[in-house]
């Protein structure tokens, strides 16, 4: 059966990403991916839909970025890159089997171009195959 998403965007495949535990605030309220992106005005699940069709190095700069954020669990520094590495390796990777390990370009076979002459062949045979299907019918 194939996965459709909930109305509000909620793909369940990102929620071992968004429910990653982050640590305790000052409270001592355990906070998750998905806390802090809804404490820093995120749309948690837009956000992590975001990073998964980033390219790595880009998805673990925004990442930062928002971890560098957010201050309610206090991270040392030093941390945050492991913390990163751990949190990305849990988000799905869609994109990252349809693309060329060369060059990071999508691997696509060339189509011609919409009107060459191969279309009007193409076209051409499957008229005539239907042509003498039809008559073969008589």
């Amino acid at each position: 059966m194939a996965f459709a998403p909930t109305q509000h965007r909620q793909d369940p495949h990102f929620e071992p990403f968004l429910h990653a535990p982050l640590g305790e605030d000052r409270r001592g309220s355990s906070v998750t991916v998905l806390s802090m992106l809804a404490r820093l005005g995120v749309d948690p699940w837009g956000e992590a839909s975001d990073l998964a069709k980033l390219p790595e190095g880009a998805a673990r700069q925004r990442l930062e970025a928002l971890m560098t954020r957010f201050h309610d669990v206090p991270t040392p520094v030093s941390d945050r890159s492991r913390i990163v590495s751990g949190l990305l390796g849990l988000l799905p990777r869609r994109a990252a089997t349809a693309r060329s390990p060369e060059d990071g370009t999508s691997a696509k076979l060339p189509l011609p171009a919409q009107g060459s002459p191969f279309y009007w062949i193409i076209a051409a045979a499957l008229f005539g195959g239907w042509i003498a299907m039809l008559a073969q019918g008589q």
